[in-house]
Order: C-alpha cells, then structure tokens, then sequence
C-alpha cells in the first residue's frame, strides 16, 4: 500500500529514464535493461527471454478506490487523468504462483531495484501469521 503526501494527477504518457509508455512494445520489453531485480538479495530475471507479457499482465494488478487496473490498461492510459488524493491508498497485488510462493516464508524480506536510471528502491516487508494466507479485499483498497 502508498500513502502519499500530497495529491497528484496520473500523466497521460509514464516515462522513467528511457522507458516511454508512449513508445511501449510488448514484444521487445527487456526490463533487465533498465536495472536489478531482487528478492532477498536473490537475483530476479526478467530478461526479454524470460518476460511474459500476458502473464504479467493476469498477475499484476493496481487498486485504486476499489477499482482494479491490469499493465496493459495502464500502458494505454486508463490512468490517465485519475487524481491520487491525499489520503487515497494504491494497493499493488501481485497474484503468486505455487513455485513463487515458495519464497515468501514467515519472517523479513526485502524486493529490491538496483538502477542507473533512477534512484534505488528497496521495498522492505515482513511476514507472519497475520498477513500470511488472507483474502484481498478490493472494496477496501
């Protein structure tokens, strides 16, 4: 969840460094060109070669005031326009499958993006029995 301090409107067009959604294509989407990925310092690939882009696209999902928004509809703007208020929470969910939950055992983690493009972002997070197995309720996100 992102809380955030002041109100924003969400562009027309997203540009991080050189990514443009503007110029967006699927089939040549290389996102280890654009930094590291980690999970507990383990490298995660999400090299041309191993990117799923309708994979991705069916397990990553924003919410914003109950409303649900996959990559694609973001990259085409659905977005556009949408005032993020002071106060408003944004939940990212990230639908995991059987190997992938794996990872996520009890106790602390770290996500990590290592650029040259933009700053640093380390997402720390922890796991125990009461954010572990619960439903997503997107009539509260």
């Amino acid at each position: 969840m992102l809380n955030l301090i002041i109100p924003f409107v969400i562009p027309e067009e997203i540009e991080i460094g050189d990514f443009s959604s503007k110029d967006f294509d699927p089939d040549t989407l290389d996102l280890s060109q654009y930094g590291r990925f980690l999970l507990d310092d383990n490298p995660l690939n999400f090299s041309k070669e191993s990117f799923n882009l309708d994979n991705i696209t069916n397990r990553l999902l924003i919410y914003h005031k109950g409303e649900s928004f996959n990559i694609t509809e973001i990259l085409e703007g659905k977005l556009s326009g949408r005032t993020i208020a002071l106060g408003d929470s944004v939940s990212l969910v990230i639908k995991l499958d059987e190997n992938s939950l794996e990872m996520f055992t009890e106790g602390e983690h770290t996500f990590k993006i290592e650029s040259d493009l933009v700053s640093n972002l380390d997402i720390n997070f922890e796991l125990n029995k009461s954010n572990m197995n619960i439903k997503f309720d997107p009539d509260n996100a």
